[in-house]
């Protein structure tokens, strides 16, 4: 039995969501979460046996065929006819034989709840990536709809900027550890949002402007580099007025936390997953806050990002 073992990180969009896409500067952070991929081979099964766990409980279990994944078993189809999509472009990508004599037993496990929009898809794009050296940005771009930021981060051990320039990804490094970090924390809003929906009705439905572009642009700088709490969630805030309207979307604070004492700003898709929170006082204020609207899921920033 060979046994091959692979780690990606998950990730949180700081600044440029949505506007990513149109070319805008991101900053995003990987997270301490992240998600496992484990390749064995065996000689008393062919084809390949998908066994897929969150928390190291058992979520998806697919076998596939020796040929042309056809789906022999499953627990979840939808699910399982995803990942015959992924699969099937990632050997396509490789030029990889699905011809197996040897059995193939993948265990992957998500050590994070998949509710809370971490990246279990990109972190499992990644790690397919590695498993079958492919691109991943490839990988990608032919299984979502998304920047491909999510990837990046899945791949670094620090935070970066992302920038797509002339629709291919641009990454470096952003010194993103803020002196104030005690003060910033991330709440869960406990309501998944499909990004991939999220990502397709922008695309259809919305046209950004260029100044919007290059002042997010601006901002992804200043929220990564900012000395002090003030300046921060100033950047935050202003952030926050321009993708509220380009969007149309009241932000996030407006909306559920108008008497929240500190600063709110959405992270990725708007109106689920992790909101970051800012607050200069006790931090027993800004969980009893949040507790009392329901949100039980609170990290402290070192707590959450890698």
């Amino acid at each position: 039995m060979n046994i091959a073992a692979f780690h990606s990180n998950g990730k949180l969009l700081i600044s440029g969501e949505y506007l990513v896409l149109d070319g805008a500067l991101a900053m995003a952070v990987p997270t301490k979460f992240g998600q496992k991929l484990d390749v064995s081979l065996h000689e008393d099964f062919s084809g390949i046996r998908w066994e897929a766990y969150v928390l190291n409980k058992g979520w998806l279990q697919v076998s596939f065929g020796s040929r042309l994944f056809n789906i022999i078993h499953t627990n979840d189809q939808k699910l399982a006819l995803h990942l015959k999509k992924i699969l099937k472009k990632a050997f396509d990508l490789g030029n990889i034989s699905v011809d197996n004599q040897k059995g193939i037993l993948i265990r992957t496990n998500l050590d994070f709840d998949n509710s809370w929009g971490l990246g279990s898809s990109s972190t499992l794009l990644s790690n397919i990536g590695y498993w079958l050296d492919v691109d991943p940005y490839n990988l990608s771009k032919v299984t979502s709809n998304g920047s491909g930021f999510d990837v990046a981060a899945a791949r670094s051990n620090s935070p970066i900027f992302y920038q797509l320039v002339d629709g291919e990804p641009q990454i470096t490094t952003a010194e993103f550890n803020p002196t104030f970090k005690d003060q910033l924390y991330f709440v869960h809003l406990d309501r998944k949002k499909n990004s991939e929906e999220s990502v397709a009705s922008y695309k259809a439905k919305i046209k950004a402007k260029m100044e919007d572009i290059e002042e997010v642009s601006s901002l992804s700088r200043i929220i990564a580099n900012a000395r002090n709490l003030v300046d921060f969630e100033k950047a935050m805030l202003e952030h926050e007025c321009i993708l509220s309207k380009v969007l149309g979307i009241d932000r996030i604070k407006k909306q559920f936390f108008s008497d929240f004492q500190g600063e709110i700003k959405s992270l990725g898709a708007w109106g689920g997953d992790f909101v970051l929170a800012s607050y200069s006082g006790s931090e027993n204020y800004l969980r009893d806050y949040f507790r009392s609207k329901g949100k039980n899921t609170i990290l402290r920033f070192d707590d959450m990002v890698l």
